[in-house]
């Protein structure tokens, strides 16, 4: 294996040490794109406990829960030492639960009786869930909220190919339209296309709203209070970004590492936008997302190995192949994940051999032409196949 493939081969890989993902000053390189056939897209999670709900060979529809995540609650400190004035070690002995038992919001947590049981000091539960823990150094108490589920769509209706300890592949006829940013999970529902701000309806839920025009503040918090699970939008207005709070959250500086605490703040929808600031979505484009109004499809704004896009499932047989193996004879791909993630680049071709990466896992690769700012002077840029997306733009 040469040495130049060698030291990018790390690149391959998210890791401690990966370069910065696409920055803000990448974004007017991007470019939404239309990609219809066989799909294929990974489905993975991370968490503290996940529990797979789906076998290979599976039949799934698009919102299918594919596996649950369970996370644990909201850790809560409460200064019991400093609210009854004793000292830290003296919290056991007032504490009226046990390290372990259930509580619920307003239970009584600890009691001090003062002038022989005369009068009283006590400490209830701010909320409720387990308590964990008492410390004798620092007179604090540890209350756990109940845990959270999340469950993980399918988000391409099809055939469940693969199951892994943290992912699962599923392939299914479906059309996809990529954004160029985006934020929140995968959500299913009806698609409702709005041209105006005016035709938005008054009653969303469950809905996916597709906005012809960029996003202006008004707009963005009706869709977000009126029951809507998500948003595809030419654009959004700077100010209104600002404003929501949405400038981190729809491309952040540097993302975290797969598997590893995020600190991006969450919307309270999925978003996705077809092109920058106030720039109308492309032509072509945007007929596709109007001819798929009154379907159910799923949005996906920005998860571990996966870039934001609509996916809409089509029924029958469609022509295409799997979208991890059609770079061969590509000429553009998409990058998924990683360093520049979103670009749209050239391909050269794929590597004859399979290449190891930093977690030992073998992968398919492929050749780039540019990406250069990317990559150390001198050396290829190389991209697994498997965080990429095939483009292929229909007539």
């Amino acid at each position: 294996m040469a040495p130049t493939v060698t030291t990018l081969t790390r690149r391959l890989e998210i890791g401690d040490d990966a370069a910065p993902e696409a920055t803000r000053d990448d974004l007017p390189r991007r470019r939404a794109t239309i990609e219809r056939g066989r799909l294929r897209r990974w489905r993975r999670w991370s968490g503290d406990y996940a529990v797979c709900a789906v076998q290979p060979g599976q039949t799934v529809a698009a919102g299918h829960n594919v596996a649950t995540i369970y996370r644990k609650g909201r850790v809560r400190a409460i200064d019991v030492a400093g609210a009854l004035g004793i000292a830290p070690d003296q919290v056991l002995k007032v504490l009226v639960r046990k390290p372990g038992e259930q509580v619920v919001e307003g239970d009584l947590l600890a009691e001090q009786r003062l002038f022989l049981g005369g009068r009283k000091r006590r400490i209830f539960s701010p909320a409720g869930g387990q308590l964990l823990y008492a410390s004798t150094s620092s007179g604090l108490a540890y209350v756990s909220g109940p845990p959270s589920e999340a469950p993980v769509i399918a988000h391409v209706g099809g055939q469940v190919v693969t199951v892994g300890a943290d992912s699962v592949l599923v392939e299914g006829n479906a059309i996809s339209i990529a954004g160029v940013a985006g934020a929140g999970r995968a959500v299913g529902g009806r698609l409702l296309v709005a041209a105006l701000p005016r035709d938005v309806p008054p009653d969303l839920t469950g809905s996916v709203v597709a906005c012809a025009f960029p996003l202006d503040e008004a707009t963005a918090r009706n869709i977000a209070t009126r029951g809507a699970v998500g948003v595809i939008a030419a654009g959004i207005e700077s100010q209104a970004m600002v404003r929501l709070g949405w400038d981190e959250v729809l491309w952040p500086l540097v993302r975290p590492r797969f598997g590893g605490p995020s600190n991006d703040p969450a919307p309270p929808i999925t978003i996705v936008l077809l092109s920058v600031s106030n720039d109308e979505a492309p032509e072509e484009i945007w007929r596709r997302v109007t001819a798929l109004n009154g379907r159910p499809v799923s949005l996906l704004g920005r998860e571990p190995g996966a870039s934001p896009e609509l996916v809409a499932t089509l029924d029958g047989p469609s022509g295409g192949t799997p979208a991890h193996v059609t770079l061969e004879g590509m000429r553009s791909i998409r990058l998924r994940s990683g360093p520049g993630a979103g670009r749209v680049v050239s391909v050269e071709g794929l590597l004859t051999f399979p290449v190891q990466l930093p977690s030992e896992f073998e992968v398919q690769a492929a050749r780039l032409d540019e990406l250069d700012e990317y990559c150390p002077t001198g050396t290829q840029p190389i991209v697994a196949c498997r965080d990429v997306q095939s483009l292929s733009t229909e007539p």
